[in-house]
């Protein structure tokens, strides 16, 4: 309504305009028409400044912001500053036109969810951004975010109680919207890792990453970040000093940091980045008609990209694209046919849920024994799979192939054809026998998309009580 009103009192002092150099022509005082074309002048800048202004909100990219800060690990003790860094990101992306979601002291099922709610603001396209700050680890090459809630006794148990990073970057590539930014503030000292037979300090070196991702790490692959004296961290604190500097680029904002944190830290913690993004990004535009669009396609990049290549390239070096799901599936069930200790021929009951968004087959399940006095054996050719749930049995389910790896006590079941979205499936493994001794034995399952790459989800623990018969 201003701008009509605007333009339509431009129309009306120009179409007065004539009118008044006609007086002019015929007074010795040039008074009114000085004043009049100075209000002519100040009106028309108004006007552009106005229009510029609108203009540069509706251009400019959609923005989106996923921030989790953890402090409160139940297991690991207190972190100082995640809760103040998460709150002061979040205030900043918000004054630069975020979106934000923040989560603090998140568990897994929170971080997943909020995840998964992120990537389908992703798909709507324009500029992402993801930041973490509190613990990370890394296993077997593989670094894990950790939430409050998480047990981590012993290496193995990080992809069952962690969240993985591959499986943020393969939710981000599948977005496909036009830039990602990665924030890690994760890599503090980490009380999980000692009582691991191996101890990594860090995170791991940085994968590859899709086209238009850049990462960036509190620190050097491998080594340890400094949770800070202050309200922040060294690391949080020189990004809140740089993010609203005005037209600065976000790769040359990243070195001012690691310039920042590398003197706050007397040498001791490098900042470390990769990225694959194409053309510039700033996070504070002055001039939106010329910078807020992330260049899809750039002559000379500056920075090192990763494509994807097309089916019918002949690159060797293809990028594998990640398969994950969009909606997790739920272990709903875990029953026996005989809770009796020393039962032989005993069958377990595991029942999983594949909703229909998870938009992704299932392929693979892991059932694995956490807890228990002894360890339970399985005739693995008698294991059976079937549609419905506990002991109903329904159509059965075509099982490819099924072996147990004894040091990790896990069974892992292969399907082929891959179960569907949409179904409820359950799986009968036959025991040789119930254990000897009474008590609770636990049991996980983790479920693997179909795909030749594919990021596992944790599905939970469930507990089977073995009991003396009556």
């Amino acid at each position: 309504m201003y701008r009509l009103f605007l333009l339509k009192h431009l129309g009306i002092i120009t179409l007065l305009l004539p009118f008044f150099f006609v007086i002019s022509s015929h007074r010795s005082s040039s008074t009114t028409v000085v004043n009049t074309l100075q209000l002519y002048d100040y009106n028309k800048s108004n006007i552009r400044n106005i229009l510029a202004q609108n203009n540069a909100k509706i251009t400019r990219q959609k923005r989106t912001a996923l921030i989790i800060g953890n402090a409160e690990y139940k297991e690991a003790g207190r972190l100082k500053n995640p809760i103040n860094d998460a709150n002061d990101i979040a205030k900043s992306l918000r004054e630069l036109g975020f979106e934000v979601t923040l989560l603090t002291d998140a568990s897994l099922q929170q971080m997943e969810q909020g995840i998964e709610n992120y990537n389908r603001q992703l798909r709507q396209g324009g500029v992402g951004l993801f930041y973490f700050s509190g613990h990370g680890v890394q296993a077997e090459g593989e670094n894990y975010l950790v939430p409050v809630e998480a047990k981590l006794e012993r290496e193995q148990d990080v992809r069952y109680e962690a969240y993985p990073v591959g499986k943020l970057l393969g939710a981000i590539e599948d977005a496909r919207n036009k830039a990602n930014i990665i924030i890690l503030d994760a890599c503090r000292n980490n009380p999980f890792t000692r009582s691991w037979r191996s101890s990594s300090r860090g995170l791991a070196a940085p994968a590859q990453t899709a086209q238009g991702v850049l990462v960036a790490y509190s620190t050097a692959p491998g080594k340890v970040a400094f949770d800070g004296k202050g309200r922040n961290s060294p690391y949080t604190s020189a990004i809140l000093r740089y993010i609203q500097t005005p037209e600065l680029d976000v790769e040359q904002m990243f070195k001012s940091v690691r310039g920042e944190v590398l003197k706050e830290t007397e040498g001791k913690q490098i900042p470390w980045e990769t990225s694959s993004l194409i053309g510039k990004f700033a996070f504070n535009l002055t001039n939106d008609d010329k910078t807020n669009q992330v260049a899809t396609s750039v002559t000379q990049p500056t920075v090192t990209s990763v494509t994807t290549p097309s089916p019918t390239s002949t690159t060797t070096n293809n990028y594998v694209k990640t398969a994950y799901f969009m909606q997790s599936p739920t272990f709903n069930y875990l029953g026996a046919s005989s809770n009796n200790i020393r039962v032989p021929n005993t069958t377990y009951y595991f029942t999983i849920t594949l909703p229909e968004n998870a938009q992704t087959p299932l392929q693979k399940l892991e059932i694995k024994q956490r807890e228990g006095f002894e360890e339970i054996d399985f005739n693995l050719n008698k294991t059976i799979a079937f549609e419905g749930k506990g002991r109903k049995e329904g159509q059965k389910i075509q099982i490819k192939d099924v072996t147990r790896n004894s040091k990790t006590q896990t069974v892992s079941i292969i399907f082929d054809p891959a179960i569907l979205p949409a179904k409820t499936i359950t799986i009968g493994l036959r025991a040789v026998g119930n254990p000897s001794s009474e008590g609770i034995y636990e049991f996980e399952v983790m479920a693997f998309p179909l795909g030749s790459k594919s990021r596992a989800q944790n599905l939970g623990v469930k507990r089977l009580t073995f009991y003396r018969g009556v």
